[in-house]
């Protein structure tokens, strides 16, 4: 166990469990978990797919995915992220971030894990300022809300639920984010009471935290900034990917692409204020140094973990190279 300021990642070798893709071809982008923490889903990137993962009694995943999303009737171009609804409800959902700019949605089956292999709504076309869009979340806590990255134009745009029986949302953004900080925005993450929201900056090498604001009206619920509460220029960050929320909102995981590590960062009391470290308070190697040397010589923007996400005690980091690991962690309220 390694423990600074209040956070502690189990990081014995018998505690740590390795997924591989189920063949050379797969490249594990994204990660997310149910809202049970039963099943992952991960990102192929290269073959369009999106494989499902499901958890066994012991607490481990099975090692091969038991469902996948793919084909030409999956709609997937490029899947980057992905993010389930967070309800508990037979109807959760699973949305997936496009590299060409759109996000697709797929149903749990009410009967048992499985999702429909064809998005049952989709947010594309021009009316949506969809560019690049890397990264998607859905809003927490009433999970009413989708969020997408968008890297070119360095903007989030939120899409309103508008009905749950069809499923279906708005195809203009209800609220777009933008800031000068925000700069190649990949991935996004709010904190389980939707208080914070995190943006991991692969062009700066900087994480952006903006705080909701504490307006009236259903949109200002929703509104964050405009300026942001913090903004994290640790020199570790190595072109940022992903970022993840610990449950008690007060620690940010952070993957850089161009290092072969993950950052942990803590929110801390003082003087009467809520202030995020500027330096991690712990970080953790991903996979084995050669490997994500030979690969970042060739192009400093990658080889190290790129996918993150967390449920309860449960983390998982994945990269292309290395496939997903799983730790588990404890935290204190404040460290």
């Amino acid at each position: 166990m390694t423990s600074i300021f209040g956070f502690k990642i189990n990081t014995t070798e018998e505690s740590v469990q390795s997924l591989l893709p189920p063949n050379e071809l797969e490249r594990f982008e994204g990660v997310g978990f149910s809202s049970s923490g039963n099943i992952m889903g991960i990102a192929s990137s290269d073959t369009n797919t999106v494989f499902l993962f499901r958890r066994k009694e012991n607490g481990l995943f099975e090692d091969k995915p038991y469902w996948s999303i793919s084909g030409p009737s999956s709609g997937l171009d490029y899947p980057h992220d992905v993010s389930f609804s967070g309800s508990e409800a037979d109807t959760e959902l699973l949305a997936v971030a496009q590299r060409r700019g759109a996000i697709t949605i797929y149903e749990k089956n009410r009967d048992n894990d499985n999702y429909s292999t064809e998005p049952i709504f989709e947010i594309c076309g021009p009316a949506t300022n969809l560019n690049h869009s890397d990264g998607v979340a859905f809003v927490p806590p009433a999970n009413d809300h989708l969020a997408a990255c968008n890297l070119t134009t360095g903007s989030i745009s939120f899409y309103r639920r508008l009905s749950i029986s069809p499923i279906r949302f708005t195809v203009e953004p209800v609220f777009e984010l933008k800031h000068p900080s925000l700069r190649d925005p990949d991935g996004l993450a709010f904190s389980p009471s939707g208080r914070w929201l995190a943006l991991a900056n692969h062009g700066n090498h900087s994480v952006s935290i903006f705080e909701r604001r504490r307006t009236g009206g259903s949109k200002g619920e929703l509104e964050y900034g405009p300026e942001p509460h913090a903004i994290i220029e640790d020199p570790g960050l190595r072109h940022p990917h992903s970022v993840a929320f610990t449950p008690k909102g007060n620690h940010l995981a952070v993957t850089n692409a161009g290092a072969n590590y993950f950052s942990v960062y803590g929110l801390k009391l003082r003087n009467f204020k809520l202030q995020w470290s500027h330096s991690p308070v712990t970080q953790k190697t991903m996979g084995p140094e050669d490997v994500f040397r030979e690969i970042n010589a060739r192009n400093k923007m990658e080889g190290g973990p790129k996918g993150l996400a967390i449920h309860k005690n449960t983390l998982a980091v994945c990269s292309p190279n290395n496939g997903v690991r799983i730790y588990s962690f404890r935290e204190r309220l404040f460290g």
